[in-house]
């Protein structure tokens, strides 16, 4: 299991529905190889997310913002992917996940990286907030019986 710090009740539950109703103003799909909605890189340049960014600073401080963005993930395909190396940490929040199904990880080389020995997955309840090693592959969970909206922000050295 990669090493994950977990943070929960970042959010009042007010405070939580204000954030979905925003970002879903500004979800759209990208392409066919991006699973699900996601929004532009930039979440972090507006006036709706500053509460969310203060009450995570203390786990931004002494970095940058490189990106932030926001997925909304029901579908039926993995999104394999990690961040560039000078990503320094990735902090996902996980906005609306009912399932409190987290990050999933693949493990190793395998070539059935859906098969369950070939990943590991992460419980992250809602409203809670993992850090880990952006560098490691990973993905949003596929399958899920409701919408799960997270929230990424990648750091990199201020």
């Amino acid at each position: 299991m990669p090493e994950i710090e977990t943070h929960n009740n970042i959010l009042t539950e007010e405070e939580r529905i204000e954030m979905v109703n925003f970002i879903k103003t500004k979800l759209k799909k990208i392409s066919d190889n991006h699973p699900g909605l996601q929004t532009d890189p930039n979440l972090h340049e507006y006036p709706e997310m500053k509460i969310f960014l203060k009450k995570i600073s203390s786990h931004t401080e002494n970095f940058k913002i490189s990106h932030c963005w926001a997925n909304a993930t029901n579908g039926d395909i993995l999104g394999w992917h990690s961040h560039p190396h000078f990503i320094v940490r990735t902090l996902v929040y996980y906005l609306k996940n009912k399932s409190e199904i987290g990050t999933i990880f693949k493990k190793g080389e395998s070539k059935d990286a859906e098969s369950l020995q070939a990943i590991e997955v992460t419980k992250a309840p809602e409203n809670s907030l993992a850090i880990f090693d952006g560098r490691l592959e990973h993905s949003g969970p596929i399958h899920l019986p409701e919408e799960r909206i997270s929230v990424t922000v990648d750091l990199i050295e201020s």
